[in-house]
């Protein structure tokens, strides 16, 4: 049962013929209405007609004449009757039956001095009759037909009808089943299409193959097939600059190691320990922004608002032993000012944009940060004076593992990467620009205001 009301071919021939269904049952029943009231007027009218009928051949019978011994019974008035009607004519006087149809109960059908419509039951059916009076009020002309006999020939009659509507329900129904089965099946190559395709190569289903309603789902479907297609082909180069960028640290640990297991002078073996604790330390620091870029790559990132004064000075604290050990000077402008974001996420981006500026400005330079909400959004701005980045680089330099011309051998490419991403799962925008004087290097990353405007703190 749930196998059937899970599909859709089901449900939709399930709809088509319960609408089918109660619209027939809908037709005949006002059908039916309609025609019983129709039949039923006609067939009292009937009933009147020959009362009055049977009343005026009385008027013409002469008082003298007994009408019981000598007038045959008015078979001409009895035709005039369609399907089971029958007559009875009593004489109020002697309150006997005088005249009566072939068919017509020998008991009286109509107790008292009732005129006009009834029902009444007669030997266990149910009678429609009409009674009426003679000019000289002496007979009493009852006309009746059973009210069975008169439903049996509707029945009769709507039999034919209904059969024939019946079939062409079943025509339409059937038609209707071929073309959604048809449809339906269109489905299953369109899923066994799908089922074909490789993942990785991005292959799509052709939209013009498939009908109209079933366009946006295979877009969408396409669409999903290019991103993880795209996604694939990203984390395989990812895998493989990861794997190069720990191979090298790894291979140099080994060979230090090796070495300082050899030698015998203690100042030698000091420097290589030195190189060995430097080099895990690089390595240490590549796993980590490994980690924190699988965690950024993430779509279950909950926004929540954050005070991104409080995440900035939270990591500037944090790096103050690193900025006073270069002789760094670092100076903040950073008002209390709210965004929607993840706050682990915020202090990640914070931590590298900081990191790249201590790390590539050299010792004794200035670091900027700045932290201000204009109409276009909230606005992280972070600055340096040294060297800085040229122009053809400005692009490049947020790719996994990209190291300029120039920078440290100790850097491992991912701090910007990493900016870039959860820039990204913000909806925010990073711009580089020229630092302080047109020195140096500056990014700013731009978040969008949280709801109609920014809310600052107080």
């Amino acid at each position: 049962m749930r196998r059937v009301t899970n599909s859709l071919r089901a449900q939709v021939l399930l709809g088509i013929f319960s609408a089918l269904l109660v619209s027939w049952l809908v037709q005949f029943g006002l059908y039916w209405n309609s025609v019983t009231r129709a039949e039923s007027g006609l067939r009292d009218h009937e009933l009147s007609a020959v009362v009055d009928s049977m009343a005026f051949f009385l008027a013409m019978v002469p008082a003298t004449q007994d009408i019981t011994r000598e007038l045959p019974v008015p078979a001409f008035l009895l035709r005039q009757a369609v399907g089971k009607t029958e007559i009875q004519v009593w004489d109020r006087v002697t309150n006997r039956l005088v005249l009566a149809s072939k068919d017509a109960p020998r008991k009286r059908m109509v107790q008292g001095n009732m005129v006009g419509f009834s029902c009444v039951v007669q030997d266990g059916d149910t009678w429609r009759v009409y009674t009426g009076l003679d000019e000289s009020a002496r007979f009493e002309i009852v006309a009746g037909t059973p009210t069975r006999a008169f439903y049996a020939g509707l029945a009769a009659r709507f039999e034919l009808g209904s059969i024939i509507t019946l079939l062409m329900f079943a025509g339409i129904g059937g038609v209707t089943m071929l073309v959604v089965c048809r449809s339906v099946r269109k489905l299953g190559c369109v899923a066994g299409e799908i089922a074909e395709a490789s993942v990785t190569d991005g292959v799509t289903v052709d939209e013009r193959a498939v009908p109209a309603e079933l366009v946006p789902l295979i877009r969408a479907i396409n669409e999903r097939q290019r991103r993880v297609a795209a996604l694939i082909e990203n984390e395989r180069r990812f895998i493989g600059d990861a794997a190069h960028e720990l191979r090298t640290p790894l291979a140099v640990l080994a060979v230090y190691a090796d070495t300082a297991y050899r030698v015998n002078d203690p100042v030698k073996a000091r420097m290589l320990m030195q190189k060995i604790a430097q080099t895990t330390r690089r390595s240490s620091r590549i796993v980590e922004q490994l980690l924190d870029l699988a965690r950024t790559d993430r779509n279950d990132i909950r926004l929540e608002p954050v005070n991104l004064a409080s995440v900035v000075a939270f990591v500037l604290r944090d790096m103050q032993a690193s900025f006073i050990h270069r002789g760094q000077q670092v100076t903040v402008d950073a008002a209390p000012v709210l965004i929607m974001g993840q706050v682990d996420a915020l202090g990640i981006l914070v931590r590298n944009l900081v990191d790249n500026a201590g790390r590539y400005s050299g010792e004794n330079s200035a670091i900027s940060v700045a932290l201000h909400w204009e109409p276009e959004g909230v606005t992280l701005a972070v600055a340096d004076n040294g060297p800085g980045i040229a122009r053809p680089l400005r692009e490049r330099i947020f790719d996994p593992f990209y190291r300029g011309p120039g920078a440290p051998s100790h850097g491992s490419g991912l701090g910007l990467a990493l900016v870039a991403r959860i820039a990204r799962s913000h909806e925010a925008r990073v711009t580089v620009d020229e630092g302080p004087e047109g020195r140096g290097v500056c990014f700013n990353v731009v978040f969008p205001l949280p709801g109609a405007a920014a809310a600052g703190l107080a």
